[in-house]
Order: C-alpha cells, then structure tokens, then sequence
C-alpha cells in the first residue's frame, strides 16, 4: 500500500540574510510568520556570530503559513564542527538523540500552488513589486510563473492542483506496498 502521505507539510529554504528573508516572505509576499526558533549557547551547527539579523536577533529558523496543510521554513545554514559534519553523513538511526543534523542537498526550485483564476492577478501583483517574474506554459490547461527569491531560490507558482491530477493514482494505489529501500539500493 501507498504510505497515507497527504501532501507537503514542511518545505525549508537555506537563508543567508533572516531579515531579508523574513521581509520578503512575509512582507512582501504576505505568508504570515507562524513560529520562530532562536539559537541558545549550545544548540549544535551554530556560532554566535552567525546571528546579525537586527529585526530577528538569535532566531535561525522562521516558518511562515503558506496554505493547506504547508509551512515554509527559513533557516540559517549551520557551521557543522566535523565531528557533526562526519554525524550528519551517518544513516539517520546513528544521530545522538536529541540532535537532529536535518540538512543537505539543494534543491533547484520548489512549487507552489495557485488556482488558475488567480495567476494574472498573481503575476500582476508581483511585477508590481518589482519581482522579475516570467511565464511559461504546459500544456494547454496549466500555467507557471518563475521568480527568485532575494536569496537566490527559484520560486515557482503553478496551476495544476496535483490533488486532482493524482487522485485517481491515489485510489489505485491503495493496498500496494512501497518498495523497500533497503533491498533496491543497488
């Protein structure tokens, strides 16, 4: 059977700047800021000089609602010491408990979704606010627009509802089970 995965619930993106961040996502976009964690001596992946952000002193990661069932999550990167650099390339069941070294790998571009009555209103809004933005089509019905956030990262906003678009997937995949991992590694 497929696991009962109902979608994202956590997307984070690596954040050099946590005002500038924070301002982007939030202010300018209008995510709302949900939680934010700050840094206290001792938490693993951090030195206290990392921490510049006037508006966010101390915090190292802000999530902020985007709909749904998904937050967004803003994070410093971390200076992992390497004894915790060789820790985080160990299978995740080697961490010390509680420390977590939830990191790695980039990522080209995330997705997130908008109804197609929305996406020139969308679109407008964001050349509006100076956002470099384009357009690209797939497929007749569905629609994108691309930007950059100001740390970099490729934002894409896309009218498929993948919900629709795979529910049918979903109900054939009741009662399957998942490949194991362990045995398909090659």
């Amino acid at each position: 059977m497929k696991l009962p995965v109902k979608g994202v619930s956590e997307l984070v993106l690596e954040v050099a700047d946590m005002d500038r961040a924070v301002h982007f996502w939030s202010e300018v976009l209008g995510f709302p800021v949900v939680d934010q964690w700050k840094w206290e001596p001792g938490v693993s992946g951090f030195q206290e000089e990392q921490f510049v952000s006037r508006r966010h002193p101390y915090v190292w990661a802000t999530w902020l609602y985007v709909g749904g069932n998904t937050r967004l999550g803003l994070w410093l990167p971390r200076k992992w010491t390497p004894q915790e650099r060789k820790i985080q390339h160990q299978p995740v069941t080697s961490w010390p408990s509680p420390e977590l070294y939830d990191e790695g790998g980039k990522h080209v571009h995330f997705a997130l979704y908008i109804e197609e009555k929305d996406f020139d209103r969308t679109f407008e809004q964001l050349q509006s606010l100076g956002i470099p933005v384009t357009i690209r089509q797939f497929e007749p019905e569905y629609r994108a627009l691309y930007f950059k956030d100001p740390e970099g990262n490729v934002v894409e906003m896309y009218t498929r509802s993948m919900e629709q678009s795979y529910a049918p997937l979903d109900r054939a995949l009741e009662g399957c089970l998942p490949t194991d991992y362990t045995t398909s590694k090659g």
